[in-house]
């Protein structure tokens, strides 16, 4: 309401303040673009900006913290029309970022099981996580993710110390905590993907599309090694990205697995410069998170990606590692017995090495709690097929169900797997409904509104 006002009646506005701080989620086209819109409009209708707009990725909290301080700090110079200043109040917001179990205080969990998934003969490498929630301050519910903060290669470490002639043992500061060098490479930069300023600085000045294909090309320790320069401990942190933890939808259901939360990871290998590679995430895993070992993790609830009543039909769509939170739905539809159908679409490369959970999909579908499986995978064929093939394969029936009340669960990949099942849908709601483009795109978006199309991508 507040929103259809401001663009379509809201009078000018000399007379007000404002500052936005935007959320988003960068895996989508219009990133942020509700609070972008505020800021806009406000500005047009002649409001004083304070400071400006910071857009939040998912990862928000010190953003926002940053954001609130400027906030607050301009409010404490803004002065009323009669010319005193106006005071912020005592407490303004109560912010809980740093409580135990969050992004910027993680807790200790224990690793229970480690395995790989795909069987022998696959190219692929999916580990299944069986880790200890005990430490979560609150319980997980199936849809949420867990945040992981990986720890660097202690080889990776060592070598790039060894080509900057920085001593691990030096002390720094960073975010005023004093650490070695050791420990800030460890747990603090990312060692993997280098900055721009890195670039800038060990390459000289380059055109911007000179610097995007040198990150492509090279990790930091070829960027270092190849430009044989000194660098102090200060100046090598100073241009690196800080380390972002990894966010992994939870494949459990608590009342399934209490005291667990089981995670599925996709373990990253690639070459690059003639030398094999490994995610950063992906070598702790494989190399450190062995049973018994502790990882840092928080809960990072998505209450956008819930599970339907236990009478309301479902259509789960997840290939790969995008099954995930379907599998935690399956475990918790099975001890909930009601009368809602569940459809899985799942996807990968090759039957025979790749169906990751199949047993367990296998065991809801006898009990009864899954329907319907659909399956594509795209090298068991001479040409390749995917979900989307599939969906438009069961069309009618596809159609069926979401006329029906059927929620749509989308979960996987943003970049092509996530539009291709978007345009499916469209397509399929146009022909089996006998409704033009535009009627299909205004039916999708109101089952979005509802709460009926929801997509975890990434």
């Amino acid at each position: 309401v507040l929103h259809a006002y401001l663009m379509r009646k809201c009078p000018p506005l000399p007379d007000l303040a404002f500052s936005v701080c935007a959320l988003g989620d960068t895996t989508y086209d219009r990133f942020a673009n509700c609070g972008k819109e505020f800021d806009e409009k406000l500005a047009a209708l002649g409001a004083n900006r304070l400071v400006p707009r910071q857009d939040c990725d998912v990862d928000y909290e010190k953003p926002f913290a940053d954001w609130l301080e400027l906030t607050l700090d301009a409010l404490g110079s803004v002065r009323n029309q009669v010319g005193t200043t106006i005071e912020p109040p005592p407490v303004v917001v109560q912010h809980h970022a740093d409580a135990p179990g969050t992004r910027r205080n993680p807790v200790s969990s224990n690793v229970v099981e480690n395995r790989n998934l795909n069987l022998a003969g696959s190219d692929k490498e999916t580990r299944h996580l069986v880790l200890t929630s005990a430490n979560l301050p609150a319980g997980y519910e199936p849809g949420d993710s867990i945040g992981l903060w990986p720890v660097n290669d202690p080889a990776l470490v060592e070598a790039i110390a060894l080509a900057a002639g920085a001593s691990l043992d030096a002390e720094i500061e960073v975010e005023h905590q004093s650490l070695s060098l050791r420990e800030a490479l460890s747990r603090r930069f990312e060692l993997l993907t280098a900055d721009a300023r890195l670039v800038t600085l060990l390459r000289g000045e380059l055109a911007p599309d000179e610097v995007a294909r040198t990150i492509a090309e090279s990790h930091v320790i070829d960027l270092i090694e190849a430009a044989k320069r000194p660098l102090s401990p200060e100046m090598l942190c100073d241009h690196l990205r800080p380390l972002a933890p990894r966010l992994y939808s939870v494949a459990s259901s608590p009342r399934a697995h209490p005291g667990e939360v089981h995670l599925l990871v996709d373990i990253l290998r690639y070459d690059l410069a003639g030398k094999p590679r490994m995610g950063v995430t992906s070598h702790h895993v494989v190399n450190r998170a062995l049973p018994g070992a502790e990882l840092s993790i928080y809960l990072h609830p998505t209450p956008s990606f819930r599970l339907a009543n236990k009478d309301d039909d479902i259509i789960m769509i997840g290939p790969g590692t995008g099954v995930a939170p379907f599998r935690a739905f399956l475990e918790d539809r099975a001890l909930s017995r009601g009368k809602g159908r569940s459809w899985l679409f799942f996807g990968s490369r090759r039957r025979a090495t790749d169906y990751l959970y199949e047993a367990d999909f296998a065991r809801f579908a006898e009990a009864g709690v899954l329907q319907k499986t659909s399956l594509a995978f795209s090298r068991d064929q001479e040409g390749k097929v995917y979900v989307q093939n599939r969906m438009h394969e069961e069309a009618k029936e596809l159609h069926s169900w979401i006329e029906g009340g059927a929620t749509v669960y989308v979960c996987g990949d943003a970049k092509k797997m996530a539009p291709d099942v978007h345009a499916a849908l469209l397509e399929i709601l146009s022909a089996q409904g006998g409704i033009g483009a535009e009627a299909a795109k205004a039916k999708l978006e109101d089952m979005e509104k509802a709460g009926r199309y929801l997509r975890d991508v990434y």
